[in-house]
């Protein structure tokens, strides 16, 4: 199907005094061509489907998610943006580098996220199930 760029024409009815819009447009169909005709009224305001208003206006529904913590000293950040599907550690526990201590997902693949730094795991700033920025802090290990 092929859709020619429309041609526009604006009048008057003389019996309403209403300005209509109407636009010409050429459509190709299985090789035959056809002119049609849309006019558009101008109120905005179709016969067919009313014009709806709301009765009592309607408060806007925050959608923003809190600010990730700032990374400070011997936090374990993010590699990527993705969701936390597994916390190998907890509070209190020590690690070695190089030690699991976070699995991210994103796009059905799972990243682990490793120690930088030998240590006790001192906060774990995020849940299984929490979604994170790249450079969001997970942890913090002293």
């Amino acid at each position: 199907m092929k859709v020619a760029l429309p041609s526009t024409l604006i009048s008057q009815d003389t019996n309403k005094g209403k300005l209509t819009m109407q636009r010409l447009f050429k459509i190709s169909v299985n090789g035959k061509d056809y002119d049609v005709a849309v006019q558009e009224l101008t109120d905005g305001a179709s016969q067919i489907m009313p014009r709806y208003t709301a009765s009592a206006p309607v408060s806007a529904v925050s959608t923003t998610a809190p600010a990730p913590a700032v990374a400070s000293t011997g936090d374990q950040c993010a590699q990527m943006g993705g969701v936390v599907v597994l916390i190998y550690v907890k509070e209190g526990q020590s690690v070695n580098e190089g030690d699991r201590i976070v699995e991210l997902e994103a796009m059905k693949m799972k990243v682990p996220v490793v120690a930088n730094r030998s240590g006790k795991v001192t906060r774990v700033l995020v849940a299984v199930g929490d979604g994170v920025e790249n450079g969001q802090a997970l942890l913090s290990i002293e």
